[in-house]
């Protein structure tokens, strides 16, 4: 099997591109056999470094950028992006050598957080998270459903590649997020938990303490808030690690989260056509190992689709490397592992250790790389993807 090179891009670099076949040559030239382009997607303030129709662009929120079926829909109904790239364009680029991946975004989505306030995650004090969409509000389940049918449908779609199945963490680049308080993982935890009625209820059939949560989470956080001084992140650790070691119904109801999600990749993976692969970004956080704050379950989640894809973001090689081999533990050995690194300035200031990461995951047994993202990238940022990718070794 021909490994999977893909490279993230946005429909609108897309749509740059005056010459769709001489981009593709170009792309193929750098190693790159694969697009994952976004086709739902929230929005966003981007820096364009090669871009030729606006330096910064402010995406649509929540946009869905190939055409939909509003007969497939329910309660809640897709937002159609008012421009998309033409279906000739994606064709073309399928002709000229570039498998497609369908990028989508799933439930980290304002606009329809806004749209229907009772689809979205509310916190034990009754705040309303507009930009996370609750997976298990039934509406919210049928709409994810529906979406990934309605994509998968199209002819040139091979693969999904579904990001946030879950809950979004607390903290999650909310237009003007702010907080003068320290981070701290055991609060951010407990404020990124929902208590929706969808979740109350829910929970509470399966036999777990919700109610009872809630109320020592409301709690823990109003006596947290009234400190007189914040503690270091490692304090916060310890703290989260306290609460799930002693409250039962706390573990519980994370455990209910993370059966919530993978029931949820179940249920697309069967409602996704067979011949098109069904693979997930399983966290938004800088470690997937703490993927079960959004209440993805990495082994359980690579059981029931085709594979995991995970973010390795960082200069650090040791510890990407760490991180890697905590979920290589973590995932079944024959489950696929997609990795996804970043060749840009923001981790690297040069090729040289970029190159070095994909040798040495290569050399742990990884075949399969995206890289992120095309629309963000310089030129030469692009270049050092064909480096890499020309010195990889064959995996062991």
């Amino acid at each position: 099997m021909i490994p999977y090179h893909g490279l993230y891009i946005y429909p609108w670099d897309i749509e740059d591109q005056d010459d769709l076949p001489g981009f593709a040559a170009g792309l193929r030239a750098l190693g790159i056999n694969r697009l994952c382009m976004a086709t739902a997607y929230h929005t966003g303030k981007f820096l364009r470094p090669h871009g030729k129709h606006g330096r910064v662009v402010f995406p649509q929120d929540g946009a869905v950028y190939l055409p939909t079926d509003a007969r497939r829909y329910g309660n809640i109904q897709p937002v159609v992006a008012a421009h998309m790239p033409g279906m000739d364009a994606v064709r073309t680029l399928r002709e000229h050598g570039l498998a497609l991946s369908a990028w989508t975004v799933l439930f980290h989505n304002t606009a329809l957080g806004t749209r229907h306030p009772q689809a979205a995650c509310q916190n034990a004090f009754g705040d309303r998270y507009p930009y996370s969409l609750c997976p298990s509000n039934a509406d919210v389940r049928a709409y994810g459903i529906a979406l990934c049918r309605d994509i998968a449908d199209h002819p040139h779609i091979d693969d999904i590649i579904l990001e946030t199945p879950g809950w979004q963490p607390s903290h999650h680049g909310f237009h003007h997020e702010m907080s003068l308080l320290a981070s701290n993982p055991w609060a951010d935890t407990l404020l990124g938990l929902c208590f929706c009625d969808a979740c109350m209820d829910g929970a509470a059939r399966k036999g777990v303490d919700i109610a009872g949560v809630r109320t020592r989470v409301r709690g823990h956080i109003s006596a947290y808030l009234a400190r007189r001084c914040d503690g270091t992140a490692a304090e916060g650790e310890d703290r989260l690690m306290h609460a799930i070691v002693h409250d039962d119904g706390l573990r519980d109801v994370l455990r209910w989260r993370c059966q919530q999600v993978t029931s949820l990749v179940a249920d697309i993976r069967d409602a996704v056509r067979s011949d098109v692969t069904v693979h997930v970004i399983p966290s938004v956080q800088a470690n997937p190992v703490r993927a079960w704050v959004e209440g993805s379950d990495l082994a359980a989640l690579s059981g029931v689709c085709d594979g995991l894809e995970v973010c390795l973001y960082g200069r650090d090689t040791q510890a990407l490397l760490a991180r890697f081999e905590d979920i290589r533990d973590i995932v079944p050995a024959d489950r696929s592992l997609r990795a996804v690194l970043r060749p840009a300035p923001c981790d690297f200031t040069d090729a040289g250790p970029f190159v070095a990461q994909v040798d040495e995951l290569s050399r742990r047994g990884v075949r399969d790389f995206a890289f992120y993202n095309f629309g963000h990238l310089r030129r030469e940022n692009l270049n050092w993807i064909h480096q890499a990718l020309s010195v990889s070794p064959v995996p062991r």
